[in-house]
């Protein structure tokens, strides 16, 4: 007779086919975890219908069978990426999610998270069923929702913060492990009183699509350079407070592709009409593979952080992306991400985020700036995908066998 000996259960919001960095972490993660599972052992993702973006809908089956795996979705309402419809979306989620861990009686849990709440739900099915979990960390909720909120009314941001700092306390002090993707996260937990000691730091990587790309055709014989954003754009990116400016003073010999969409695309478009340029072309989300071919087409990568504390500390996925392409990359950053690019990506030219003028002159000497082929084969190399979440899965392991 088979035998099931450990069932694990994996919450994530997001999952392919939707798009975002969150849906291919967590596959990455969930493939590698699976190699490493024994013959009776069981693999159970507790996702969502794609939904990160209204217009971008992908076909998915309610339960889906991936080797080992096995993804369970759930509907959910669609939201336009605003605060309340997301929290109500989440709601439905975690409520069926919830329900269905149960069923499940899983020995395990493991909730990757960037807003926290799937990381709460993780910690609130496990504590319920008495069991231990695992948190990946994707960003610092609290810092994050208490900065933004504090750009539109400073006594809201101050009032929001202790919520979620209690929230986050109880999820991390109770799980088995926790993993970060930024070890810019590790002194703002450690002020907030967090044992960390214990923390674990795999970031995102390059996934293999992004991999041998032919180089960037020479821009000079180009009369028109791409400049290309590939990516969410919400109130993280802040890309209305660059983009355009940016474009209007660079002319018509350049142009700004800007695939995806997001939260405050509104403010994108109007600050592009308010700016008058007609240089800047939106379009929507693609998939990875529509996706690869902007990335043939363009000749400069731009990356844009808003200038408020919490974005100092994280380490945005699209880093690994860009980094892998070979094309000049200019980047409105700062704090840990901008060092990380100067230490990995040197070619790559830094502007502080939300100075268009910066911008400018870093796209015009972006031409001369790609990266040499030695320095992209040692980055992929370090940060392969694939290599990095096999050693993640064979840490997890680790935690669940010592549990």
């Amino acid at each position: 007779l088979d035998i099931v000996r450990v069932k694990i259960v994996f919450f994530t919001f997001y999952y392919p086919p939707d798009l975002g960095a969150g849906s291919f972490r967590a596959v990455a993660l969930a493939r590698a975890l699976a190699k490493k599972l024994g013959v009776n052992d069981e693999l159970h993702v507790i996702t969502t219908y794609p939904n990160r973006y209204a217009n971008h809908r992908a076909e998915a089956e309610d339960v889906e069978i991936d080797g080992k795996v096995t993804i369970h979705r759930i509907a959910v309402p669609g939201h336009q990426s605003g605060m309340i419809s997301q929290m109500r979306t989440f709601a439905v989620f975690a409520f069926s999610a919830f329900k269905l861990c149960k069923k499940l009686k899983p020995d395990f849990l493991i909730g990757t998270t960037s807003r926290l709440m799937t990381g709460v739900l993780t910690s609130l099915s496990a504590r319920l069923q008495r069991r231990n979990y695992y948190i990946d960390l994707r960003d610092i909720f609290s810092e994050t929702i208490s900065d933004l909120l504090t750009r539109r009314n400073r006594l809201l941001g101050a009032a929001i913060k202790p919520v979620f700092t209690f929230l986050e306390k109880r999820v991390f002090n109770g799980a088995s492990g926790v993993n970060i993707v930024s070890e810019g996260f590790t002194e703002y937990f450690q002020a907030e009183g967090i044992d960390t000691s214990n923390w674990s730091f795999f970031p995102n990587g390059v996934d293999q699509e992004f991999l041998d790309f032919p180089p960037v055709s020479k821009s000079a014989n180009k009369r028109i350079k791409t400049i290309l954003y590939a990516g969410n754009i919400g109130s993280g990116q802040g890309l209305e407070t660059v983009i355009p400016e940016t474009a209007k003073c660079l002319g018509s010999g350049y142009r700004f592709v800007v695939v995806g969409d997001g939260s405050t695309i509104s403010l994108l478009r109007n600050a592009i009409k308010r700016e008058n340029v007609s240089n800047v072309e939106l379009l929507p989300p693609v998939g990875r593979s529509e996706l690869v071919k902007y990335y043939r087409d363009a000749d400069i990568l731009i990356l844009h952080l808003n200038n408020i504390p919490a974005f100092r500390r994280v380490l945005p996925s699209k880093i690994f992306e860009y980094a892998a392409l070979g094309r000049p990359i200019v980047a409105g950053l700062s704090g840990y991400s901008a060092q990380f690019l100067r230490n990995h990506v040197p070619s790559a030219c830094l502007f502080n985020p939300g100075d268009p003028a910066g911008a400018v002159s870093c796209i015009q000497g972006a031409a001369v700036s790609s990266a040499s082929e030695a320095i992209i084969s040692n980055f992929v190399k370090m940060y392969s995908r694939a290599e990095i979440m096999d050693r993640m899965a064979d840490h997890l392991i680790n935690i669940i066998e010592c549990n």
